[in-house]
């Protein structure tokens, strides 16, 4: 009897040795985002073209130049941008709503995913006359966000802002009609731009890109992060190329 029960213990040693690697393996896939085996699709316009070697190309959309100050007076532009993923939001710090929800599950996606170098959010405040660079930093601080090259709250003028966000195609407006808003209205979803400049996003159930992500919702949650680690990853692949 002794022996049965030894060798049964042997046989269970030898299961989770033999386990072990594959499960190391298949939980470093899963968090370089190689487990999700695809890539993502291209938001917006696209136009093929032929260059100088008579190949076709395709030129996907990108976001137009912008300048906005930062929580810490730095200025952020698509030029500094260049070679970061970033998840583009709007909001404003006194908004009554849908903001706490908001930042609230972004900072989740920021926890998770805090130690991806080239990953970052910029969210643009769409009340700049009350949000000034002090009232963004304290914002940013309530909230556990202290590096601002990670998490850039940004503001900048009414005109240039909205413009911004029809560019993402996502809403951001005054409305007096919007009384239990503040007088303000933007979009609830965020979107993902990718190290040039171009509006990323994932494939839903259905087969039909995403486009932006509702940031209240679990499901939309999780594809983000699993997203981002996908862009994360077909961005090595690029940056191995040169």
């Amino acid at each position: 009897m002794a022996q049965q029960e030894n060798n049964k213990r042997k046989k269970a040693v030898l299961i989770i040795l033999l386990a072990l690697p594959v499960s190391v393996y298949l939980a470093a896939v899963f968090i370089s985002g190689e487990i999700t085996f695809r890539s993502l699709d291209f938001v917006g316009p696209k136009e093929v073209t032929v260059n100088d070697e008579g190949e076709e190309e395709t030129v996907y959309y990108t976001v137009p130049d912008f300048s906005f100050t930062d929580q810490d007076g730095n200025t952020v532009t698509r030029e500094s941008m260049k070679g970061k993923i970033y998840v583009a939001s709007f909001f404003f710090t006194r908004c009554p709503t849908i903001c706490t929800p908001m930042n609230y599950h972004l900072k989740s996606v920021y926890d998770r995913l805090y130690a991806f170098k080239d990953i970052a959010f910029i969210s643009h405040t769409i009340d700049p006359t009350h949000d000034s660079i002090a009232q963004l930093k304290a914002y940013a601080l309530e909230r556990g966000i202290n590096n601002s090259e990670k998490w850039h709250f940004v503001t900048g003028s009414k005109e240039d802002i909205y413009s911004m966000a029809s560019s993402y195609y996502l809403a951001a407006n005054e409305d007096s009609t919007m009384t239990n808003h503040a007088g303000f209205y933007h979009s609830g979803q965020v979107v993902l731009v990718d190290w040039d400049g171009r509006i990323r996003s994932g494939i839903d159930d259905d087969g039909n890109p995403v486009g932006g992500y509702d940031i209240t919702e679990a499901k939309d949650i999780d594809q983000l992060v699993d997203d981002l680690r996908v862009l994360a990853k077909e961005y090595r692949k690029v940056k191995m190329r040169g």
